[in-house]
């Protein structure tokens, strides 16, 4: 098993591909029909691996210039985010025209805009892009969070200000429960924040010496532990308050098995999340979410089911990944990583240790349900 305090100055992160693959197809299965599968955990799953990535790349570049450049950072995401995404609301919004269902102007807007969690907070979910929420609850993350993580940076509140966010969200949420309709607490940006702060404070951590040796110790005998209670939290916590209490558990639990996943996946039982399919998955894991209700929907209507369905689903996101997306990912890779191969990045001695900023670049292809 490859310590953790080795593993965070990898160039390439293991297992996360394999937790992107495990966390989209949980998704799909539940939007299959599967109800007993807890779909929203893979969103969880990618808001909270979201916050690590990105942290992680803010603090190499600010360990690397001194300062982190907000226009280089809104043009990598821009370039790994808006083609396939603005890709998929364009045909959508023209699919639905031909089959005699034409969004309502609020729709389109809320879908062009990156909005559509507050969409489904006042409406509910509705139309073949209802699943977006999750993106714009991200895209909003990624507007913030910069800025903010430079100024927590300069005043050095960084771990302090995330615990803040991560229990003024809990808080928030509980209050809202019982005042405020399902669909809001579940989609809106402000109840959702703990689990992408959560993610951040983890990469935050990692920094730390005692952090990376509890981590160390947590691992082996602890994650199936860890595996089983997050998948019957809901069974003990009480459904009351799973979205109170419950959204934040299940996103502390998720951080620890990523700490966990990352540690074991050179383990004996455990390198199958490094499989080249399963981390195939994962790589299209974005164009996955993006395409997989169309996907599911084309496979019901020519009678093949759920496995129809996924096989449409992995071909619109292959056809989306190496179509499209790819040529935006070689130009992000050429204007923005090969001018910090050389970069330092803080170890978790302290000391600086080069390290090239590519492979998290890459790794960071938000895709979250």
């Amino acid at each position: 098993m490859t310590p953790l305090s080795e593993i965070i100055r990898l160039r390439h992160l293991p297992a996360l591909d394999g937790i992107r693959a495990l966390a989209v197809f949980t998704v799909i299965f539940y939007h299959a029909g599967l109800g007993a599968v807890p779909g929203d955990l893979g969103v969880t799953a990618f808001f909270v691996l979201s916050g690590f990535l990105i942290t992680l790349l803010l603090q190499r570049e600010h360990a690397r210039t001194g300062t982190v450049s907000l226009r280089g950072f809104y043009a990598r995401r821009t370039l790994r985010i808006f083609p396939a995404y603005y890709a998929l609301v364009v045909f959508s919004l023209a699919a639905d025209w031909v089959l005699n269902d034409p969004w309502p102007s609020y729709r389109a807007l809320s879908a062009f805009t990156y909005t559509l969690n507050y969409h489904n907070a006042f409406f509910g979910h509705e139309g073949p892009l209802a699943h977006g929420w999750s993106l714009a609850v991200e895209e909003q993350f990624y507007l913030i969070w910069p800025a903010v993580f430079l100024v927590l940076l300069k005043t050095g509140r960084l771990r302090l200000g995330l615990v803040a966010a991560i229990l003024a969200t809990l808080i928030w949420r509980t209050f809202l429960v019982s005042r405020a309709p399902q669909h809001y607490v579940y989609n809106a940006f402000e109840t959702r924040l703990d689990a992408l702060a959560i993610g951040c404070l983890m990469a935050v951590l990692c920094q730390s010496p005692g952090f990376v040796r509890f981590g160390e110790r947590i691992t082996r005998p602890w994650a199936p532990i860890v595996l089983i209670v997050l998948l019957n939290a809901r069974r003990l916590i009480p459904e009351s308050l799973h979205y109170a209490i419950g959204f934040t558990v299940d996103s502390l639990l998720v951080a620890l098995l990523i700490l966990q996943l990352m540690q074991l996946s050179s383990h004996k039982g455990w390198t199958w999340i490094e499989h080249p399919v399963v981390r195939w998955l994962g790589l299209i894991s974005y164009p996955l979410y993006l395409w997989h209700i169309w996907g599911i929907d084309v496979g019901r209507k020519l009678g093949g089911g759920m496995f129809l369905g996924i096989a449409v689903s992995i071909a619109l996101a292959a056809c989306s990944y190496y179509g499209l997306e790819r040529y935006f990912l070689r130009l992000k890779e050429r204007r923005f990583v090969d001018s910090g191969r050389k970069a330092p990045v803080p170890s978790t001695s302290g000391s600086q240790t080069p390290m090239p900023v590519a492979s998290l670049s890459g790794l960071a292809s938000e895709r979250a349900p």
